[in-house]
């Protein structure tokens, strides 16, 4: 029997989502912009960028990846044990932000994850299934992410730390290398008082560069072999 591991991929995307938040949220009552290209993505585009390597990272399990963001984002560190990295807009004071989370997956002793159950992980008809539960499913889809087999997922998440309350709208891309799951999450927040409509209009606006910042990920163990 092949091993689905699905809670423990649930486990995973909890863990990103939660991740590095209020951090940037002491701006929720501020304005937002209407919705129009970011000059973050006119960045991206043009060359301006930073990378960012796992290189010597323990919490990244042995896999040695990069990924490029906007040269006016600021990247941090993740406190959380799987969380690598952060990168947050506006130089770290922005509503829009993407994190990366390793996580290994425990397979019963004697057990080897089989390609058909790779390809069932991402079945899109289980992608609803792996949304968090407090989240609302939007869409989603199978892809690849530097060749390996992986998915994508849009859902809607409100999120209430210490008492400051979110809404976001965000974008799962989860790939499968090596018996882990690179989970690499892009969102955009705003204060719950926002309709959703507004949220999901920045969302809608950032989500190119969203794309082409996972677009940039790089395994490079994977071409090291």
């Amino acid at each position: 029997m092949p091993y689905y591991p699905k809670r423990l991929y649930k486990v995973a995307l909890h863990t990103c989502l939660t991740a590095g938040i209020v951090a940037s949220t002491y701006l929720v009552g501020c304005e937002t912009a209407l919705a129009q290209t970011p000059s973050s993505f006119i960045e991206f585009v043009n060359g301006k960028r930073l990378t960012y390597s796992t290189s010597g990272n323990p919490k990244a399990k042995g896999i040695e990846l990069s990924f490029d963001y906007p040269q006016s984002w600021t990247g941090a560190d993740g406190k959380r044990p799987n969380t690598l990295y952060q990168v947050t807009s506006q130089q770290g004071k922005g509503l829009e932000l993407c994190n990366l989370v390793i996580k290994e997956i425990q397979l019963p002793q004697g057990t080897k994850i089989t390609q058909r159950a790779i390809e069932e992980l991402f079945n899109p008809a289980n992608l609803k299934d792996i949304t968090p539960q407090d989240a609302q499913f939007i869409t989603g889809n199978r892809t690849t992410i530097d060749g390996q087999p992986a998915a994508w997922i849009k859902f809607r998440q409100k999120i209430d730390r210490a008492g400051i309350v979110l809404l976001m709208d965000w974008v799962m891309f989860e790939a499968y290398y090596d018996q882990k799951l690179i989970i690499f999450g892009c969102g955009v927040a705003d204060s719950a008082n926002k309709i959703p409509e507004s949220v999901a209009r920045r969302f809608d606006a950032h989500f190119p560069l969203f794309q082409q910042i996972a677009n940039s990920l790089i395994i490079h163990s994977k071409w090291k072999k």
